[in-house]
């Protein structure tokens, strides 16, 4: 008895592919004349796809070019130094306060339940090697796609990006890049080169 299982990940959807020749869970194996292929959830809902449909996924599945690190770092700075990240309308990007990675010095200003302080800005070279950490006024931890999501909330007045998404994976990928080579420290605290007194 001969059973393929192909699993894959196409624009953020999951697909499964099954095809047997004898039976699956004690059921006749389905043929590729008129019928379909037919995946049973646990949940007792089907996934119904025509065999020709199959076929083709399969054939562009092992014919497609693999995504690479690097193809996702180029998209990364892209976004890094893009000012409508997250369609915020502040007009400055990550990189304004940390171009190349580093940091331009001072302290942001922001608020939290109508206060309004000062955080210094750190460098990111070594910073990914630092997550997860607690952040934030509430210190609630955080990983550094969610750090990503409070900067572009909290300074670039935008909204978050889906953690999920391509975008999101590279502009991690990006601010990663700086901490090549450091070592793994999760929850050390932030670098700051110039503190600003007073400041978070």
């Amino acid at each position: 008895m001969k059973r393929y299982v192909i699993f894959m990940m196409l624009g953020g959807a999951s697909l499964l592919f099954v095809n047997g020749c004898s039976s699956m869970g004690g059921r006749p194996a389905m043929g590729a004349e008129g019928k379909h292929a037919q995946m049973k959830m646990d949940s007792g809902s089907s996934y119904l796809m025509p065999p020709g449909k199959v076929k083709m996924m399969m054939q562009m599945m092992m014919t497609m070019k693999p995504d690479t690190l690097e193809a996702g770092h180029k998209r990364g700075e892209k976004l890094f130094y893009s000012e409508t990240l997250g369609d915020n309308k502040s007009r400055k990007s990550c990189g304004t306060c940390h171009e190349d990675g580093g940091t331009v010095g001072g302290a942001a200003e922001m608020k939290w339940k109508g206060m309004a302080m000062k955080v210094n800005i750190p460098t990111l070279k070594g910073a990914a090697a630092h997550f997860p950490k607690p952040m934030g006024p509430m210190k609630a931890l955080v990983d550094l796609a969610s750090m990503n999501n409070m900067c572009i909330m909290t300074f670039l007045k935008g909204s978050p990006i889906n953690k999920n998404s391509q975008e999101s994976i590279d502009l991690v990928a990006y601010v990663t890049s700086f901490s090549r080579g450091k070592r793994l420290e999760p929850g050390k605290e932030k670098i700051v080169p110039r503190p600003v007194p007073g400041a978070m």
